[in-house]
């Protein structure tokens, strides 16, 4: 089956029956939610954008079954697959601006790991590794749309998951039938569950010792039986409009706690059983492909260039753009917004391949890349914040616009410097409302922090990993002084990645620190 429609992807959530929960209520019928009708649209648009004349070179290759597919599927075997995935995934995450973090695209690099890490899975069993590769053809051939959990409810961090007051708070497997594994339990974070079509299991943040019941990999429908999505509180309620919220009204990503209850996972489902040694395998292969890496930098750039704009724009139609401190504060956000372009397309220049063929960009680059984003977006809020001060609490609803009686006085008192209608300005500060002081933004922010993990660990991490060989040899020849002579390194007129060695520390595990092992 080739890239679906738009409808086609609709037609297909319409079918199912989920078990959502929104506000103390099962949710009937997910596409008759007016909560979700602008998410739904947006996903719906993302579909078309695939198929659409002007795009379809760009989002479409054609897969081993002859079918144009999502180009997101694609496994890199050049520097040239790399580029023409990078320009796929800038233009859909352009069309939301970088607001959803979930959109198709990402489950689908992330199960092209599945199929990048087959061999790997199959050293516990064979027909794991089978499954793997498979569920990844499954997805690209229907053109599938995907949430995923990875980690656990914090009811005590304190404690491992076997270590939990109860057995099964952390999901795990509770038995083996001839049918598959039974799992119970719950996981988070299920964004965009009620649109989702299926869901993908993985733990994420490393598996204690002892805990090998809970290093399970698997994925089943959304609406299999005993699983139930319970969504958190909307941002952006019902009854929206694109005039006075024009990026929550189209864009918000619901999030969900997934409970399994008693929930059987098929066999030719299951890629981690949770048979002993499953801990080590988890630990070891995450199984997401690193184009995960590149379709994350290219929503982070896609956001923050929309934000660097929103504060340049606000500056401007007020008139303050000409004042020394604003132009410093704005100077700052192009400095940051084009040091992190370079960041992320040098990546890509510096490109590689890995030991099995497959090309990544520059790791080193790119983690540096995805660690400066979230201070980045931070400041870009705050600095929208300063510049639009007490702007954001004059900024009539577009309800108001249309009352004949009222218009003229907006119009007059609520327009920006000469040139900037009052409609203009309003529409302006309302899209600045969206992203730097609404929920939406809010949790925009929170997930732009968190999403990858807890980033002390994600920094430290890129210390421990680094390469630290030629700044040593640095050091050592200005230790050793004139002695050193003119032996000076030449720098490679190529950068290529070579391995680093291993850590002289052992990385902190993400379980508790007092039940990390000695060895």
């Amino acid at each position: 089956m080739p890239a679906r429609t738009g409808k086609q992807y609709l037609d297909n959530v319409k079918s199912l029956h989920p078990e959502i929960y929104l506000n103390g209520r099962r949710i009937a019928h997910v596409t008759e939610e007016p909560v979700f009708a602008g998410p739904l649209r947006t996903i719906a648009e993302q579909y078309d954008i695939q198929l659409d004349e002007r795009y379809a070179g760009v989002c479409t290759y054609v897969s081993p079954t002859g079918d144009r597919v999502s180009r997101s599927f694609q496994p890199c075997r050049s520097r040239d697959d790399l580029i023409a995935k990078r320009r796929h995934f800038k233009l859909r995450a352009d069309h939301t601006f970088g607001m959803m973090g979930r959109s198709p695209d990402f489950m689908n690099a992330f199960v092209l790991g599945w199929h990048t890490n087959a061999p790997v899975f199959g050293e516990l069993d064979e027909r794991f590794g089978e499954n793997a590769r498979r569920y990844y053809e499954h997805v690209r051939d229907n053109d599938l749309f995907l949430t995923h959990v990875l980690i656990n409810p914090a009811i005590d961090r304190s404690k491992t998951s076997s270590q939990q007051e109860e057995p099964f708070l952390h999901l795990g497997k509770v038995r083996e039938t001839a049918e598959g594994i039974v799992v119970r339990g719950a996981k988070m974070l299920s964004t965009m569950a009620p649109f989702a079509e299926e869901l993908v299991v993985v733990p994420f943040g490393g598996i204690a010792p002892g805990d090998d019941d809970y290093a399970v990999v698997f994925a089943i429908p959304i609406d299999t039986p005993g699983l139930k999505f319970i969504c958190r509180e909307p941002v952006a309620p019902a009854g929206r409009t694109e005039f006075d919220h024009p990026l929550s009204s189209r864009f918000e990503e619901m999030d969900c706690i997934a409970v399994f209850d008693d929930v059987l996972v098929p066999w030719d489902r299951v890629v981690v059983d949770g048979r002993p040694g499953s801990r080590d395998l988890v630990n070891r292969v995450l199984g997401n492909d690193p184009s995960v890496l590149v379709v994350n930098g290219a929503r982070s750039l896609a956001s923050l260039e929309l934000m660097c704009g929103i504060a340049v724009r606000v500056a401007d139609a007020t008139g303050i753009d000409g004042f020394l401190h604003v132009q410093e504060k704005l100077g700052d956000l192009i400095s940051r917004l084009e040091t992190l372009r370079t960041l992320f397309y040098g990546a890509e220049a510096l490109a590689a391949p890995l030991p099995d063929g497959t090309w990544v960009p520059y790791l080193p680059g790119m983690m540096a890349f995805l660690m400066q984003t979230a201070p980045t977006h931070r400041r870009m809020v705050e600095v929208i914040q300063i510049l639009a001060a007490g702007n954001f609490f004059y900024a009539p609803s577009g309800a108001d616009f249309a009352n004949e009686e009222l218009r003229p006085f907006l119009d007059r008192f609520v327009r920006g410097r000469p040139g900037i209608s009052a409609e203009e300005r309003v529409r302006l500060f309302k899209l600045a409302w969206d992203v730097a002081g609404d929920g939406f933004g809010q949790r925009l922010m929170q997930y732009v922090n968190y999403y990858s993990g807890d980033p002390v660990r994600l920094t430290a991490g890129l210390y421990l990993g680094a390469d630290k060989r030629e700044i040593n040899q640095v050091v050592d020849r200005a230790l050793a002084g004139s002695e050193a002579g003119l032996d000076i390194p030449l720098s490679p007129e190529v950068l290529r990645m070579a391995p680093p060695p291993p850590p002289t520390r052992p990385l902190t595990g993400i379980y508790p620190a007092k039940s990390q092992p000695s060895s």
